[in-house]
């Protein structure tokens, strides 16, 4: 038995043993990525500059950019895009909410996570993967 679940763009769809996903996390993800990259050219840059000027304020903001740089992009990278993931893979299956967004965090075995953003009935999801979605 599959159900689908639609989202803003795109929808979530469980199958009996895997869960499909279309949505534009891999554009996303790419594009966060390539923008930390250059946010971490312009700091090393201005880092650089700092040293060479004695400037202390380019100094201590090019080391917190940096610092703030390095860690979101970690954060990225062990973020999952996968469109396909199969149950057994699967960890834990988890509505969350930060202020008034809720969204799906499909945490896999492997440490990494996929979140899925702008569900449009987030209570039918959780309510189908109590009952409905049994992890191994």
């Amino acid at each position: 038995m599959s159900q689908t679940f639609k989202l803003l763009k795109g929808e979530i769809l469980f199958d009996a043993d895997k869960i499909s996903i279309k949505d534009n996390a891999k554009k996303q993800k790419w594009m966060w990525v390539f923008l930390l990259l250059l946010t971490t050219i312009y700091v090393i840059r201005s880092f650089v500059r700092s040293i060479q000027t004695g400037d202390q304020f380019n100094y201590w903001y090019g080391s917190i950019l940096g610092l703030l740089g390095v860690l979101l992009l970690s954060w990225f990278l062990i973020k999952s895009v996968r469109n396909e993931i199969l149950l057994k893979e699967v960890e834990s299956l988890k509505i969350k909410q930060r202020f008034s967004h809720k969204f799906l965090v499909i945490k896999l075995k492997n440490n990494l996570r996929r979140q899925v953003d702008d569900i449009e009935n987030t209570d039918a999801l959780e309510q189908y993967i109590k009952t409905n979605v049994h992890i191994k």
